[in-house]
């Protein structure tokens, strides 16, 4: 998808490639990210294996700083120096080990005894983030992953009813206190969010339509659909399925369970484990399903995959997998990526009011990313790509 607007691919000589573009394309130097941009060693690629069944794909070789020298599931990754790292003199580690530690509790004990050195978001709990914080052998940033800008929201299946009304959609918002949310529930990690786009990145705007704290407006927009509360007191019955990563995210389900009850929307939450979730996400079986997505610096990549029409791809999670048509916002999120940046804002300004209006999904916070390191650590997060960065600085004081 990053490589569609690609007519052609030249290399003229050893050091040189060129990218020959079927038509302008703002956001294409962001497509060459550590997230969508790999670059994969012809030798091992270019045989008759499928792409996906290739053994490298879990063994990698690349040109970074450290190399993959030993994966021991459910336990650890090993990776070693890069003696032949292209930029001489680094990396100054010898090697990193990611453990692998499923149980919250556990992880924090690892990062509170220098067990580990480095723990990133949802590694610590939202609710143990603060003493965590405190402790004199840790330093705690919310600095990188401004390029990855990650989302909270709940998409709404907007191909099924009653979501497929957006006053439905709408109700929703109003009945949530999103501030609550950011405040008792992930213990301020982000912001309230005004629409699709994060306010770290470009072209965000705020002066959309706001969704403040008002069951009020929720009831009288149930009862303007003809969604009357029976005797019960219900209005409509909808299935939800949490993001299985973590306790703060059960909470969330259990808050917005007993939020939409208040307004006769009675929520059923169904559990389910990553695969699972991912699957019914990407098949589109679900009506309401908590997400979490990355904006990768530019809307043209990461946010309008979410809203545009012809990303409606049945079996593929983290598209618009909430079904949401509407020509007008195809059209703008399409002129926008082909604009110069001196005319996008406008264009972007104008698909966010109209995303505000429609709300395909329930957007909950602009979140940032907790970077929890050892005293010992320096060098460690120097770009917008936060704990995802190469490493090649970061070094061990005594």
């Amino acid at each position: 998808t990053l490589m569609e607007n690609v007519a052609d691919i030249t290399a003229p000589d050893a050091d040189t490639v060129v990218f020959k573009l079927k038509q302008p394309y703002s956001a294409f130097l962001y497509a060459f990210d550590i997230g969508g941009g790999a670059i994969l060693p012809k030798h091992l690629y270019d045989v008759a294996t499928e792409l996906a069944k290739n053994p490298y794909n879990n063994a990698p070789v690349g040109t970074g700083p450290f190399k993959f020298s030993k994966w021991e599931r459910g336990s650890y990754i090993k990776l070693v120096k890069n003696q032949d790292y292209w930029r001489k003199g680094l990396p100054y580690l010898d090697g990193i080990t990611y453990r692998v530690i499923p149980d919250a509790a556990s992880r924090r004990v690892a990062i509170e005894q220098g067990t580990v050195q480095q723990a990133v978001a949802n590694d610590i709990e939202p609710f143990d983030a603060a003493r965590v914080s405190r402790l004199p052998g840790i330093t705690t940033t919310t600095a990188g992953s401004e390029y990855w800008a990650p989302m909270y929201w709940v998409e709404m299946n907007n191909a099924v009813a009653p979501f497929n009304d957006k006053r439905f959609r709408q109700a929703v918002m109003f009945a949530l206190d999103r501030q609550f949310i950011v405040d008792k529930i992930f213990f301020g990690q982000g912001t309230v969010s005004t629409g699709p786009i994060h306010n770290k990145t470009r072209f965000h705007d705020a002066n959309v339509k706001r969704y403040t704290f008002d069951p009020k407006q929720s009831a009288r927009l149930l009862d303007e659909m003809g969604l009357k509360p029976d005797a019960s007191g219900v209005r409509a019955r909808v299935n939800f399925i949490p993001l299985p990563y973590g306790e703060a995210h059960k909470r969330f389900g259990e808050y917005l369970k007993l939020s939409l009850a208040k307004v006769g929307i009675v929520v059923n939450i169904e559990s389910a484990d990553i695969g699972t979730w991912v699957k019914r996400m990407g098949d589109g079986d679900f009506q309401m399903v908590a997400n979490g997505v990355y904006q990768y610096g530019d809307p043209a990549i990461g946010v309008s995959r979410t809203y545009v029409s012809t990303n409606i791809k049945k079996g593929l999670a983290f598209s618009n997998t909430a079904q949401y048509r509407n020509e007008k916002v195809d059209q703008l999120f399409a002129q926008a990526a082909r604009a110069p940046d001196e005319e996008r804002q406008a264009l972007y300004s104008e698909v966010q009011k109209q995303l505000a209006e429609d709300v395909p999904v329930a957007w909950i916070l602009d979140t940032v990313t907790p970077i929890f390191l050892g005293k010992k650590v320096h060098g460690a997060i120097s770009t917008a790509l936060g704990a995802s960065g190469s490493y090649a600085e970061a070094w061990l004081s005594k």
